[in-house]
């Protein structure tokens, strides 16, 4: 009564629910490979029926020996090693099965993750940290894919092992089967306690190995800023303190697991001598032959095994629960919308020869239930301006950026994006193939300056490669590297100087010919003269461009023709008095 009323529980409080959902999402990998898995399936039934065969031919032997039977030796030595070189064969083949479905299922789980946190609403997937991100498209998908190839499989050989060593000292002996199982209750209780226990130190196992991944990740990429302010020392304690926390959680859990395993040994233990001594007093008593007692000690120890293995299996599944119920929680975020892909690009395409614009128009926007970041602001750029956005830090320019691009979502008005004479869409993921974007921070990305062109125009031949670093003024400093654009860039740009860096990064997005262009400080590192020639460039490449630009440097302002203040919980245009005031003020 108790157990029903617990098993009612749990489907209230929805678990039963979560863990059957968990597993129909693994399911789904699984079937697609569902004919290497029966057949690997059928080879792991196929060595336990061996092995209980081993067990069977042995009896026969032991009694062809001690003379109680008259079968030929011979024949049933050869039949014995027979059946042990074809578990030799077997297991050989089962391996590479395994190897094989083992790597079909762990791509296929990584790449379907990967594209779709690619693909996540930004907003929802900001929440999570990217080394923990890393960790869910390879740790947790790795355990699945080992879960999902050993769970079935070992279930299936071992309850073939258990039946049919069960029905065969059934056949025997009934009294020797169920002096086998004697310990099975306890097991079963047991494990009601340990498979709770287990589920959460395997989660907490999880969560600090997806820490250890943002902490190394994140020490990586911020190396040079540690050794300039002499922090690795304090960087190296907190690491031995992470190091320190996964060990103490896997000793609790070793502990937890070897006091379980002591207590279900000793009961296997005594079990198991209860049959041998049962065994040896019929063999006494002279009710069974030698063979006979071989083969019952024999499947008495395969009951044990394999019902202990059955039992064994839930660490398996709770692992692949948790590593699914993890990846569950990135794959059920929104996905960005994509709808109107065809309506943005036949925009783009007519923005070259009229351009397009940029309207914001009463627009409201906070961070989740944070203070309003402005309420009620606007925002025009046309084609052919260079529009400011001006600010303090933190008041919003480049969420400013971010609403335009559709990486946000605005809580109040739109934000359209249309040519002239034609059509217009609000801002959203859709119409980003219309913007090229230079952030305030560095992406080069590890490879050859025309691998870093070639990202967002895959088809451009070296010449419109050299025009876009020409028109970035980049193109006086290429030109003289050893490689020209064939020059490796390293990881983050590291050979280059922060200006350069910058130049790159406009001759990529000018390589990308879109009709609107976004600089949110991506000139702040070029001096004066330079950062004037390349804005004249960029119009002077494409007059019908719109180009806005978060900026604080006077030098920028000249060549605008607006200039938006971000601040006071607004946005709004300014005259050149109060850019005056401002300019003076910061």
């Amino acid at each position: 009564m108790n157990s029903i009323k617990t098993f009612i529980r749990k489907i209230k409080e929805g678990k039963l629910k979560k863990l059957f959902s968990e597993f129909i999402w693994m399911y789904t990998y699984v079937r697609r490979y569902w004919l290497m898995i029966i057949i690997y399936v059928l080879l792991g039934a196929s060595g336990s029926l061996l092995g209980l065969g081993t067990s069977v031919v042995s009896k026969d032997l032991v009694d062809a020996v001690t003379g109680v039977n008259t079968r030929d030796i011979v024949s049933v030595a050869v039949l014995y090693v027979g059946v042990g070189v074809s578990q030799i064969f077997i297991n050989a083949v089962k391996t590479r099965i395994s190897l094989k479905i083992r790597l079909k299922v762990t791509n296929e789980i990584r790449e379907d993750i990967y594209g779709q946190i690619l693909h996540t609403d930004w907003e929802s997937l900001a929440k999570f940290r990217s080394g923990d991100l890393l960790y869910r498209i390879n740790g947790d998908a790795g355990m699945i894919a080992n879960s999902i190839l050993t769970f079935l499989p070992n279930a299936v050989s071992m309850f073939i092992s258990f039946g049919g060593a069960f029905v065969i000292v059934m056949q025997n002996d009934p009294a020797m089967a169920v002096l086998a199982l004697a310990g099975a209750p306890i097991s079963l209780l047991a494990s009601r306690y340990t498979t709770k226990k287990m589920r959460d130190f395997q989660k907490e196992n999880q969560e600090l190995a997806s820490d250890r991944t943002v902490f190394d990740q994140e020490t990586f990429q911020n190396l040079q800023f540690i050794k300039a302010f002499g922090m690795l020392d304090r960087v190296t304690e907190k690491f031995h303190k992470i190091q320190n926390e996964s060990v103490k959680v896997s000793l609790r859990q070793n502990k937890f697991q070897s006091m379980s395993s002591i207590f279900t040994s000793l009961v296997g233990q005594a079990i198991g001598y209860a049959c041998y001594g049962f065994a040896a007093y019929r063999l006494w008593q002279g009710e069974i032959s030698y063979g006979t007692m071989t083969m019952f000690v024999s499947m008495a120890g395969s009951l044990r095994g394999s019902f202990s293995g059955i039992i064994g299996l839930l660490p398996m599944a709770i692992r692949a629960g948790i590593s699914a119920e993890r990846i569950m929680e990135v794959t059920d975020l929104p996905r960005e919308n994509d709808e109107f892909k065809e309506e943005a690009m036949a925009i783009k395409a007519k923005g070259r020869s009229e351009g397009v614009y940029v309207h914001m128009e009463d627009v409201d926007f906070a961070y989740e239930d944070e203070k309003w970041i402005y309420q009620h602001a606007g925002f025009w750029a046309e084609p052919g301006e260079i529009v400011a956005l001006i600010g303090p830090s933190g008041n919003g320019k480049t969420t400013t950026l971010n609403l335009i691009l559709g990486l946000y979502k605005p809580q109040k008005g739109t934000i359209t994006i249309g040519n002239p004479s034609g059509q217009c869409l609000r801002a959203s993921s859709s119409t980003r193939c219309m913007f090229s974007y230079i952030p305030q921070n560095n992406t080069m990305f590890s490879g050859t300056i025309a691998e870093n062109m070639r990202m967002v125009k895959p088809e451009a031949t070296d010449e419109e490669i050299q025009a876009a670093l020409e028109a970035a003024c980049a193109w006086e400093f290429v030109s003289k590297l050893e490689d020209g654009i064939e020059t490796e860039v390293r990881e983050r740009g590291q050979r280059f100087s922060e200006g350069q860096k910058q130049r790159l990064s406009i001759a990529r997005a000018l390589l990308a010919d879109a009709p609107v262009m976004i600089l949110d400080e991506a000139t702040s590192a070029l001096d004066v003269a330079t950062e004037r020639r390349v804005l004249r460039s960029i119009i002077k490449k494409e007059p019908h461009r719109t180009v806005i630009v978060a900026a604080h440097r006077p030098s920028v302002f000249s060549m605008c023709s607006r200039v938006y203040k971000v601040g006071d919980g607004t946005v709004k245009e300014i005259n050149e008095a109060q850019l005056e005031r401002f300019l003076n003020e910061f």
